[in-house]
């Protein structure tokens, strides 16, 4: 049961969940995924995302999901929270076949450069690669005083993840 983020395309949910491609509409979304309520106890329910057409969120074990639209109504946007509150056991994230949770910052920056990504190192809990934001809310590493340099940097993980429809995967798609 893994959440594949997928560059380019958009999110392979867990089986028998379906693949989400960007640019589907957000009636499209509710009907790929409304024969699995089942799966979604919670259901498939509106939220909010800033500067977004639509945004719907749903529970998966451990983590939430939201999906947004961009301006011409069409996936844009997929991400991912671990959820504190739930007990079971995270849903994993994948990215490039790698657990983007599971992994401490660094060594997940260093994974991702070894799959051909010139990823930056995270910097005080995020990383940035083109459509690729990775952020830790809990555990991050506190920002050294103006004009100093941390001395060592605990490891920590990332507990939130998203992925955007970007100009240039989305011109390499078509």
């Amino acid at each position: 049961m893994t959440i594949d983020l997928l560059p380019g395309r958009g999110v392979r949910l867990p089986a028998p969940l379906p693949e989400l491609r960007f640019g589907l509409t957000e009636e499209a979304v509710r009907a790929l995924l409304a024969p699995h309520g089942e799966l979604l106890p919670d259901g498939v329910r509106p939220t909010f995302v800033c500067g977004t057409s639509w945004a719907l969120g749903f529970g998966l074990p451990g983590v939430g999901v939201t999906l947004s639209g961009g301006e011409d109504g069409g996936l844009e946007g997929v991400s991912v929270g671990l959820n504190r509150y739930d007990d079971r056991p995270a849903c994993p994230v994948g990215h490039l076949g790698i657990d983007v949770f599971g992994w401490p910052a660094r060594e997940l920056a260093e994974a991702l450069r070894a799959e051909g990504l010139p990823v930056p190192d995270p910097e005080h809990g995020t990383l940035r690669h083109q459509g690729l934001y990775l952020h830790a809310s809990t555990g991050r590493p506190p920002r050294p005083a103006p004009g100093r340099k941390a001395r060592h940097e605990a490891p920590y993980h990332f507990d939130f993840v998203s992925l955007h429809r970007t100009i240039a995967t989305t011109e390499a798609t078509r």
